[in-house]
């Protein structure tokens, strides 16, 4: 009786030091799985915190551009010229608009002194409230500029005869817009010219009398 006894007793030992041997293989794992959650939300977090930072200097500071040109409906063209480095797009957008006009810095040591042409008030418009700011009636620019008036005016075509000077084509005239600046950038005055021939350099704003 003793050795079914003693033999029992060694059997259910040994099966309960089985059962405690290869019982933590899964506990053991469970950490694995448990670490896996943190680390992916580590890793999304990085990611927004990346995007935030990259998000604002792709939408930019909110300054406003150096210029814009704007088409109405009723034909008329709106610029708007907010700092010196936008004179070369201005220009280029009038041009592609149709637009024959130039767009230059105004220089105070100018020795040609101002242009030599006149404004069309009903053609450009200003605002004197914003001096960087006008608007443009294409139609109201005129196709050339007359010279001459007096029918002793002519001149000799190729054929021996005589045209007026005015019935003479010429180039179409050149609508100038010269922009003056403050010393931080803003824009102190814009004036618009209509020449024959646009100078080198103007003096900024237009001459008294």
């Amino acid at each position: 009786m003793n050795t079914p006894t003693a033999f029992k007793d060694r059997l259910a030992s040994e099966l309960s030091a089985m059962a405690t041997t290869t019982a933590p293989a899964p506990v053991a794992a469970a950490p694995v799985r448990r670490l896996r959650v943190p680390l992916m939300a580590a890793g999304v977090a990085t990611a927004a915190a990346a995007a935030a930072v990259i998000l604002p200097s792709v939408s930019g500071s909110g300054a406003s551009p150096a210029y814009a040109v704007t088409e109405e409906d009723d034909g008329s063209v709106i610029v708007d010229l907010n700092r010196p480095e936008g004179l070369p797009g201005l220009q280029k957008q009038l041009k592609e608009l149709g637009i024959r006009a130039v767009a230059q810095q105004g220089d105070k040591d100018c020795a040609a002194g101002y242009p030599g042409g006149w404004a069309l008030a009903e053609a450009v418009l200003t605002y004197p409230s914003d001096p960087g700011k006008v608007r443009i009636y294409p139609d109201r620019l005129p196709s050339r500029i007359a010279q001459g008036s007096r029918p002793t005016d002519h001149v000799a075509t190729a054929d021996g005869n005589k045209k007026r000077i005015d019935d003479v084509q010429r180039p179409a005239p050149t609508l100038l817009l010269v922009a003056d600046f403050e010393k931080n950038g803003t824009v102190r005055t814009l004036t618009d010219w209509v020449v024959s021939e646009v100078p080198s350099c103007s003096l900024p704003g237009r001459h008294e009398g």
